[in-house]
């Protein structure tokens, strides 16, 4: 449930604007220019000045050789000056090329108790991902449901949704992150004290486009109406779209949330509020990788624990083009979803500001890098979701899927869809309590 077809991870979308790089030499370029020039010059004046005839018959030819070296360096300022910025005395190479660093080892505990609120079509497969591999390697216990991958099925959550078989006898497990109804009493029941809160957000424009053509709303078992004759329908019928299968609708992200998506206006800040004072971090789609670091950090957790490749995102023959027009008017069927989007927007600038921005920079920088070496060591191919060589197909072929060429552990795991993930997952869990329960 990627959000490419606004700014997805692969298309490097990110608040720190990438600038080229300035052109410096052995002491800085701009210094080199201003300081050595103009030292040059001084000299070459100073030695003209206190000439004389007293001077021994040498002098003429040390003179000479002064002079060419100052115009050595005058010229190697210029060229370095003007230079190219990829081909100056270093040989910078551009950011997206800098090697990851290999002492990415946190000096702090990694936190290994996450409640990851997983909310429809906002990238939250990929980074699902992130959490399902990470507790794999780590022989962590997650909430799962018997089958499929949504614990309510659309119903607010309850404890006793989890499957006695798939829990452990203290009835709390280390990570939640599948579909669920947030109702943070009941989540609270099944998770340890120092969980770490999470969910993601996206713009709700492309978020409802995007759950309108997934889900094919559009066809007579759905709403039976095109996203493009949305500006043609009144406002109040478009409000009153019954929720499909009690699940898909306006304001999605609100209800993944557990509130009402009728909810008041007057209510929503408080709502939002409360939402904020819950979650430790929301990520945003958009900027998905600068919300990665900021999760690394929080969890303490290293660069290979969070890269990825995207996951669940359909290819550009399915992405539907949207006029103003539309985007407007699905902007205020959703009205509520954008106010809580733009909060969490405006609190992941501040958080970025506050971390550096060249700090996150850097380290942007260092995570493309990583994912590049994994994308070449996994010999990852990209297919078609439904493609007829694949071990394990997407769940619709609208998504892109990957040909790995590597029997590497986390090569197929960084690439498995979810619904075999989590397959896996029951099966060594299963295993797991047996083994050690009896």
């Amino acid at each position: 449930e990627h959000s490419s077809d606004t700014s997805s991870p692969s298309s490097n979308t990110s608040l720190i604007q990438m600038p080229e790089q300035q052109s410096t030499g052995a002491y800085g370029g701009v210094q080199a220019q201003g300081g050595v020039y103009t030292t040059a010059l001084r000299v070459q004046q100073d030695n003209t000045k206190h000439t004389t005839d007293k001077q021994p018959k040498a002098w003429p030819l040390l003179k000479r050789l002064k002079t060419f070296i100052i115009l050595c360096v005058l010229v190697l300022c210029m060229w370095l000056t003007y230079s190219d910025s990829e081909s100056v005395v270093f040989h910078l190479e551009p950011a997206k090329r800098l090697p990851a660093l290999a002492h990415d080892v946190p000096s702090c505990s990694p936190k290994n108790h996450i409640m990851f609120l997983k909310t429809h079509k906002c990238a939250s497969s990929t980074v699902q991902n992130i959490f399902l591999r990470y507790g794999y390697k780590n022989n962590l216990t997650f909430a799962l449901p018997i089958e499929d991958n949504y614990l309510g099925n659309g119903k607010h959550f309850k404890a006793s949704m989890l499957p006695k078989v798939l829990t452990p006898p203290s009835g709390k497990v280390d990570i939640f992150a599948v579909h669920t109804r947030l109702e943070p009493s009941q989540h609270r029941q099944v998770l340890p004290d120092d969980t770490i809160w999470l969910t993601v957000v996206r713009d709700p424009t492309t978020l409802y486009e995007s759950l309108f053509n997934f889900f094919r709303m559009a066809e007579p078992y759905g709403y039976n109406i095109s996203l493009d004759s949305f500006s043609e329908i009144p406002l109040e019928k478009l409000l009153k779209l019954p929720r499909l299968y009690l699940k898909f609708g306006k304001n999605q992200m609100l209800f993944d949330f557990g509130y009402n998506e009728d909810i008041p206006m007057w209510e929503l800040q408080e709502v939002i509020h409360d939402i904020d004072s819950l979650f430790h971090i929301v990520l945003v789609a958009e900027y998905l990788e600068e919300s990665l670091i900021l999760m690394k950090h929080l969890l303490c957790w290293s660069l290979h624990d969070i890269v990825f490749f995207t996951k669940n995102a359909r290819t550009s023959k399915f992405k539907h083009k949207l006029s103003y027009e539309t985007m407007r008017v699905i902007r205020k069927v959703n009205s509520a979803d954008v106010l809580l989007y733009d909060h969490f927007l405006a609190k992941h600038r501040e958080a970025v500001l506050k971390f550096g921005l060249k700090r996150m920079k850097d380290e942007l920088a260092e995570l493309r890098a990583l994912r590049d070496e994994y994308h070449e060591d996994c010999g990852i191919r990209e297919v078609n979701g439904k493609d007829s060589r694949l071990d394990f197909p997407e769940y619709s072929f609208q998504v892109e899927a990957y040909l790995v060429n590597n029997t590497d552990e986390t090569c197929q795991l960084m690439s498995l869809p979810e619904l075999p993930f989590l397959d896996k997952l029951r099966l060594h869990q299963r295993a797991s309590l047996i083994k050690k329960n009896g």
